[in-house]
């Protein structure tokens, strides 16, 4: 065989090796990340990508009452705006009634429960419902003040293509004897 046809011959091979590694490198990268959750939740906890995913840890001295501890209802609220929130939270009764986890609103998408005991970490997960653009967190806390037990957290965008529409969101808080904080917030003052 002359060395024109063994080039031509491993032109051919390199072509087809080349083409097949430009299917099979990008079908192995994007099918990888589906087997990677890009969160810091453990890998045994209710997860659901683009989703709404809770990390509640509560404290030992939580929800103080007469110096004993005691467990902290919470309510997630899926917002489409925060506007009606803050009016009922505003009104005389209106923290005993975003404690009771219901749709007050039509800007209100969805509604959940939950219930931390001290010392306790709970992952809660659930599907972002279409055209929520935030989440507001009430703790019903013995001694309530509304800067200390209510977070609104806005829900960051995702770009596609030109539009944008508000994504999921991983929200890890730590609940103290008397507030909602951030668990970075704790993580840099020395916390868990």
């Amino acid at each position: 065989m002359s060395w024109s046809v063994k080039g031509m011959f491993m032109k051919i091979h390199l072509r087809r090796i080349s083409m097949s590694l430009c299917v099979l490198v990008p079908a192995f990268i994007l099918s990888s990340c589906a087997f990677f959750q890009s969160t810091d939740f453990p890998k045994d906890v209710p997860y659901i990508k683009d989703g709404i995913n809770f990390h509640l840890r509560g404290d030992n001295r939580l929800n103080l009452y007469r110096g004993v501890p005691h467990a902290l209802v919470l309510c997630a609220y899926q917002l489409t705006d925060a506007n009606a929130f803050n009016q009922l939270l505003e009104e005389k009764d209106g923290m005993a009634r975003l404690l009771v986890c219901t749709r007050f609103d039509p800007t209100v998408n969805y509604a959940k429960k939950m219930i931390v005991q001290p010392g306790q970490d709970i992952y809660e997960a659930m599907e972002k419902t279409e055209g929520s653009r935030q989440v507001a967190v009430i703790a019903g806390y013995y001694e309530f003040q509304k800067k200390q037990a209510v977070k609104v957290i806005p829900l960051p965008e995702k770009k596609m293509f030109s539009f944008r529409r508000a994504g999921g969101s991983d929200i890890s808080l730590y609940l103290s004897g008397r507030e909602i904080q951030n668990m970075t917030d704790k993580k840099s003052e020395g916390g868990k």
